[in-house]
């Protein structure tokens, strides 16, 4: 059953509007309304590619619990890991609760039937709900007539000690006041079966430690005399390492029939008072998934600064601090020839400026002048003022060091000493933000290398072999305004014997397995490739003028052009067996184009990514489930 679940969480294709307020880590809302309008949910599910999941035989039928789920209505996914009570939850509504138990029940009779085990799994009856934990597994499965939900207790490694688990507190917006007096009745008389465990201390605990290998002898030291002692040492050897063995899978058992009870208890607090839907206004409904995370609490958990001074008292005050990222949402749109991802940042108000100022730059127009001559495989234009960058440096990293064990007045003293050591504008000139990388094609080459071989008296020879590998053509593009520095560089690659001049460019003496690899630089433009022969040599064609009409608009894009890639690889490589099913990808999926927008609106920065398809006779999720099936 676990499978299923964790199906249910990777897998963007079961997408099945709430109000309530309640702060989550994160939020992902399957919206089945909006895409059951493009694909037939019960169509989806019988797919030939979920055939393992659906036989007749299988000890989970996807198609059957299905069945049970209520495709008017959203499926969700939340959670919070940075709470003193760290969960997530999936929340499914339900339109056959009776069907759903008996599909549960069924489930359970089996594995009972299958185990020697004395403790059983049992479905537990509730006034308002029916709980199973599956003695097994680490969830707890909850539900009433109109939900079911999957609920779990994470570790959060990154608490502070005295923010130590308090499982009595409330877990959700649908969490009421722990009722002793319900617990004393109702958890006195449920059916809940615990393996007894003997109780160890903390002294005790320290001494279990793995026993020691056994010691190996000499062959020849082996003799009959002391034969038996060493099978009799190993034998008591083998028995302390069983029990052990024993012992710590007892603990386990024992730990996670105590985190199992904790869930109940929760899920007791969520279902008790009347089961609310889980909601949020960050959710857009119009999207067929729709995600959100909380980047300020996401982030002051998990980076790497944080983690260093865990063990110091964190700094609670980062409400003062205005320049923060509050969040992130990312939704997914499926359609019959693509399917489009939205990835919207938002700031707040000041950061929000001062992203707008970084982002806001014309591209260096001379770059245009070495774009490739034709569209290559893959490319990526990216333009950003650095010098804008080095300037709003005391705003960028206020929320990184937002989360450190200091004051805001600690933190503006180190803003201002790397403000002061560090000129902007000359340091900005080394790299003003232009960045362009181009993928021009894969090429086969000869790789030349000294193997060893054994001759007929089996003695090794040195010799020359030669095998066929492919390396890929690419160029970086980048510009630099310092008026010294970029020939200079180039002059000391040349008396340090590393360089070689040829016309208006250098060539690296020593080639590498990447090819011939040439550095040229044309005023601000600074440009490395090995494949000098695909660029304009200062002047525009009609490649560089698509990109420039796009980085008018926008300050990062670029193009996959997967179908010619695939067949570039196919043209270098030989796949044998394989070649078939890489053609049928390749003629599968056209490209994957993204790119942002130079403007921030509303204090939002937004991503769009889009993969188109060749087809479009189906929505592209059926055509991708059609080319998984193919491939197995």
């Amino acid at each position: 059953m676990r499978t299923y679940f964790y199906l249910l969480f990777a897998l963007p294709v079961l997408l099945f509007s709430q109000n309530n307020s309640k702060e989550h880590d994160y939020f992902i809302q399957f919206n089945t309304p909006q895409f059951a309008k493009k694909v037939n949910i019960d169509e989806l599910f019988n797919h030939k590619a979920f055939k393992s999941f659906n036989r007749e035989n299988s000890d989970f039928k996807l198609n059957d619990f299905i069945s049970y789920i209520n495709q008017s209505k959203p499926v969700v996914i939340h959670g919070n890991f940075t709470d003193s009570i760290a969960y997530y939850q999936m929340t499914f509504p339900l339109k056959d609760a009776k069907g759903l138990t008996n599909f549960i029940q069924n489930k359970v009779d089996k594995i009972n039937t299958n185990t020697t085990d004395s403790i059983v799994d049992a479905i537990k009856i509730h006034s308002k709900y029916s709980v199973y934990s599956p003695k097994n597994n680490d969830y707890t499965l909850a539900w009433n007539n109109n939900n079911f939900i999957v609920y779990g207790l994470v570790e959060n490694n990154y608490a502070q000690p005295k923010y130590a688990y308090d499982y009595s507190a409330e877990v959700d917006s649908a969490a009421v006041a722990y009722d002793e007096e319900y617990y004393e009745e109702e958890y006195e008389d449920a059916p809940i079966e615990v393996i007894e465990v003997e109780e160890v201390g903390v002294e005790e605990v320290e001494d279990i430690v793995l026993p020691p290998a056994p010691v190996q002898r000499p062959l020849e030291a082996v003799t009959d005399e002391n034969w038996e002692d060493d099978e009799e040492t190993d034998y008591d050897d083998d028995l302390y390492y069983n029990k052990w063995l024993a012992d710590r899978e007892n603990e386990v058992i024992q730990e996670r029939r105590e985190k199992q009870v904790k869930q109940e208890e929760q899920v007791a607090l969520l279902f008790d008072n009347d089961f609310v839907f889980p909601s949020s206004d960050k959710i857009n409904t119009k999207a067929d998934i729709s995600s959100w995370v909380d980047y300020q609490s996401v982030y002051g958990k998990m980076n790497s600064f944080y983690y260093l001074f865990r063990t110091f008292t964190p700094n609670q005050n980062t409400a003062s601090y205005k320049n923060v990222v509050k969040g992130m949402n990312v939704d997914f749109y499926f359609e019959n020839d693509k399917a489009r991802m939205e990835q919207t940042i938002e700031y707040s108000e000041s950061l929000a400026k001062v992203m707008g100022k970084i982002i806001d730059r014309k591209p260096n127009k001379n770059s245009y002048n070495y774009f490739p001559k034709e569209t290559p495989l893959a490319y990526m234009s990216y333009h950003s003022s650095t010098e804008q960058v080095l300037k709003s440096y005391p705003e960028i990293t206020e929320q990184i060091l937002a989360n450190l064990p200091f004051d805001q007045q600690d933190t503006e003293i180190i803003t201002d000493l790397v403000s002061t050591i560090v000129d902007e504008e000359a340091t900005a000139t080394l790299f003003d933000g232009d960045f362009s990388m181009f993928l021009h094609s894969m090429e086969p080459y000869e790789y030349t290398y000294t193997g060893i071989s054994y001759d007929e008296d089996y003695n090794q020879v040195k010799e020359e072999k030669t095998m066929t590998k492919t390396r890929p053509i690419f160029t970086m593009i980048m510009t630099s305004t310092h008026p010294t520095m970029g020939d200079k560089l180039l002059n000391l690659g040349v008396r340090k014997n590393v360089l070689v001049k040829e016309g208006n460019h250098y060539v690296v003496k020593e080639f590498t397995e990447v090819g011939k690899l040439a550095l040229l630089k044309d005023g601000d433009v600074f440009v490395i490739t090995n494949g000098l022969n695909y660029l304009n040599n200062g002047s525009k064609s009609d490649f560089s003028k698509q990109v420039k009409k796009e980085l008018s608009k926008n300050y990062l894009y670029g193009n996959f052009e997967m179908q010619r890639f695939m067949k570039s690889m196919l043209m270098s490589e030989n796949f044998g067996k394989d070649t078939e099913k890489m053609l049928k990808v390749s003629n599968q999926f056209k490209n994957i184009e993204f790119k942002s927008s130079n403007k921030i609106k509303g204090n939002k920065m937004k991503v769009e990514m889009e993969m188109n398809s060749n087809f479009s006779d189906k929505n592209i999720i059926l055509q991708t489930l059609d080319l998984v099936d193919y491939l197995n």
